[in-house]
């Protein structure tokens, strides 16, 4: 597993964390730096993801709540919403990650900690704000058809291997 891709992990876990509890990142930080087999690199970038998630909140769940159409953020299953807020975070904030690696990791790790619901949940809010925040990228499939034609599609699950190594080089 990449760094990228446990790091994503762990800000989950402190997104969650805090989430439940009201913990600010800097007590979080340092409950989870305790741990015995951490992996620091990936910290250290979990680190980045959560201070950028809980600094841009009053943007991201404005957009969460724009495209999650009929549900209240509060009713969400905790790891969705926060996977969700993770994800749009690098959507909005992290251009120079390609959008089909933010939506192919988040369906990974949705996979790994909620339900097989939560995928196409993510899958449909993640791709809507894709349109929004990255219109000038096209997807996988798109990218053969001339502009005009070229329809975006809801990002389809893509090898794991594959996004990881690609966001590795990110």
């Amino acid at each position: 597993m990449g760094v990228r891709r446990r790091g994503r992990e762990y800000a989950l876990q402190m997104l969650y964390a805090m989430d439940l509890t009201d913990y600010q990142p800097d007590q979080v930080f340092a409950g989870f730096y305790a741990l015995q087999d951490l992996n620091r690199d990936a910290f250290y970038y979990a680190r980045r993801l959560v201070d950028g998630v809980h600094s841009h909140l009053h943007e991201i769940d404005p957009v969460l709540s724009k495209y999650a159409e009929h549900w209240k953020i509060h009713r969400m299953a905790v790891v969705d919403r926060n996977l969700l807020r993770l994800g749009l975070f690098e959507l909005m904030f992290q251009k120079e990650i390609p959008f089909p690696i933010i939506i192919n990791e988040a369906l990974e790790i949705v996979k790994e900690f909620s339900d097989h619901e939560g995928t196409q949940f993510l899958n449909g809010i993640l791709d809507a704000a894709r349109k929004e925040f990255r219109p000038e990228e096209t997807g996988p499939r798109a990218r053969n058809k001339p502009a005009s034609a070229a329809a975006p599609a809801p990002v389809q699950e893509a090898d794991a291997g594959q996004a990881e190594q690609a966001d590795d080089k990110a």
